[in-house]
């Protein structure tokens, strides 16, 4: 496989995790919002209420921004492979891809069952991004500072796409 290719699968394994979250999400969220906050510290209760979007609609608007901003990630990866910035970039998507599979697992523990997501976490995410890293890492595109660096920079670029996503679902739910 190419680092092309490998790319391009970036966008491929996160919309299909995220179809397993926004397909089931809705139903999910409905059979089980009681006991989420009864395991949610309190102070969160009203942030998750103001925030997250309880119908399919709103929830597929908050993958959308996300979809839309990974996009553009694989874009300058693919078109500025040469710069080591655009790299970092993908790089931060993955780390993020791959720490964020760890949520699902903990919410599922948590919640002792099934959780939107956790299936493709454990069967896609977690084993498509150890093999991103290793490939990069074996072909000398990256190396360990840049894995570093990328976390901050996936954590800053998540925390911002995922909050407009989740604000512009809510948005659609209150039409």
């Amino acid at each position: 496989m190419d680092f092309s290719s490998l790319i391009w699968l970036v966008l491929s394994v996160f919309i299909i995790h995220d179809f397993e979250e926004i397909i089931v999400v809705e139903k999910w969220l409905n059979k089980n919002e009681k006991r989420i906050l009864s395991v949610l510290p309190k102070r969160f209760h009203g942030y998750f209420n103001r925030v997250f979007p309880r119908h399919t609609a709103g929830f597929s608007v908050a993958v959308l921004v996300e979809y839309i901003g990974i996009l553009f990630m694989v874009f300058l990866a693919l078109w500025g492979q040469e710069y080591e910035w655009s790299i970092v970039g993908i790089l931060s998507v993955v780390s993020i891809l791959f720490l964020h599979s760890f949520t699902h697992l903990a919410q599922a523990i948590v919640l002792k069952g099934y959780t939107p997501g956790v299936l493709t976490a454990i069967i896609l995410l977690i084993p498509f991004c150890i093999y991103f890293f290793s490939y990069v890492l074996q072909m000398g595109l990256i190396n360990w500072m840049m894995i570093l660096i990328s976390v901050p920079v996936g954590v800053v670029l998540t925390l911002f796409l995922n909050q407009l996503g989740l604000f512009l679902g809510k948005q659609l739910e209150k039409d």
